[in-house]
């Protein structure tokens, strides 16, 4: 019995150890300070944890046979390679210019007001705190990493593997001359090695001018956390960008609820909305919206053109890999909203958006 516990005590605190002291998963230690600052800025912080709006459950029981629609009859990974190609993005865009290359899954290099702008980069195999296991990515990235422009602005939406990987950022740091995040991911980011000085965090419904551009951070429906017992520690949120010329939405990680149409009220209609729409599951309707309620999403927002995103890269959930937006198209269907659907690394530029509307994951098997 002494034998038994010794034993379980050294994994106990071999495991406390890999958690505080690996880079990876980046232990969270905000000082009380700055948990005081989260209070005073932060409704939905109760000097802990962040919570949601509304009630938020993880997970729920399914009643046995259930099905969540599904349309497509693929594999949750393609069995061949994704095509992917190499992106065209202007050295030097213009102001009143905007263009994206969507890199899989929730990257986006987001040229606007003259900025590039990069959401959640997540450019290694795997989306794990561990280089050679976990989550695998089944689709190429586009770029060598020494082809990605200087980042003006390098947004992240949550602390999720899928959406903060610290090879990615310390690969990318050099050229990134600010990162704005939710409340309390700045640690997470010091942890990799990232100046504070560098970083903006920020609350819901707080916005950052930043030479002409205005970035707001928005509510979205999700959780937060790297190991069990992390959760809540850091807050997640949605993304508004905004100056004379466009207005994008980009939505984060996120369930359905109610922020949508505070969003569109304080907001108006959007030109063009990224949005979350796979990795569902009945059992977590909290956590992802299924494809209807994205479409339904998309039409609360006033979007004038959508970007299915948070597909293409990593299997999260067990739906195929393509049905999440095959089903979006269709729930859209009769809108008057066209679903944008460039390949990995293709770079649309605003004014000839409507061309990329060909369904080229139809033809992956």
């Amino acid at each position: 019995m002494v034998w038994i516990i010794g034993v379980l005590a050294v994994i106990a605190l071999a495991g406390v150890l890999f958690v505080k002291l690996y880079p990876g998963i980046a232990d969270f230690s905000a000082s009380a300070e700055d948990r005081a600052d989260y209070s005073a800025r932060a409704a939905n912080y109760d000097g802990s944890a962040f919570q949601n709006e509304h009630d938020f459950q993880m997970m729920q029981r399914v009643v046995e046979g259930a099905v969540d629609g599904i349309v497509s009859a693929k594999g949750t990974t393609p069995q061949e390679s994704i095509p992917t190609m190499t992106p065209t993005w202007k050295t030097d865009p213009a102001e009143d210019e905007l263009s994206f290359t969507w890199l899989g899954h929730s990257s986006l290099l987001i040229q606007m007001h003259g900025m590039n702008i990069l959401f959640d980069p997540v450019f290694s195999e795997y989306a794990s705190p561990v280089s050679f296991t976990g989550n695998k990515r089944f689709s190429d990235v586009p770029m060598a990493m020494e082809d990605i422009p200087e980042i003006n602005i390098l947004i992240l939406t949550h602390d999720h593997y899928d959406h903060l990987d610290r090879s990615t950022i310390t690969a990318l740091d050099s050229r990134v001359k600010q990162y704005i995040v939710p409340l309390g991911v700045e640690y997470r980011l010091m942890r990799f090695g990232v100046s504070r000085e560098k970083i903006t965090n920020m609350a819901w419904w707080e916005e950052l001018e930043i030479d002409g551009l205005t970035v707001a951070c928005t509510p979205a429906r999700h959780y937060t956390g790297r190991y069990m017992i992390d959760g809540g520690k850091t807050l997640w949120a949605s993304f508004v960008l905004r100056d004379e010329h466009h207005q994008v939405f980009e939505s984060g990680d996120t369930g359905y609820d109610t922020h949508f149409e505070q969003i569109h009220q304080k907001y108006g209609d959007f030109d063009l909305v990224f949005m979350d729409g796979a990795q569902y599951d009945l059992r977590w309707p909290s956590v992802h919206m299924n494809p209807e309620e994205s479409g339904q999403a998309v039409r609360t927002l006033g979007a004038e053109y959508v970007v299915p995103i948070h597909w293409g890269a990593f299997r999260l959930a067990n739906h195929p890999w393509d049905d999440s937006v095959v089903r979006l198209v269709q729930a859209l269907d009769g809108s008057g909203i066209p679903v944008i659907t460039p390949q990995i690394g293709q770079t649309v530029e605003w004014e000839e958006i409507d061309q990329y509307q060909t369904r080229w994951y139809e033809t992956v098997k």
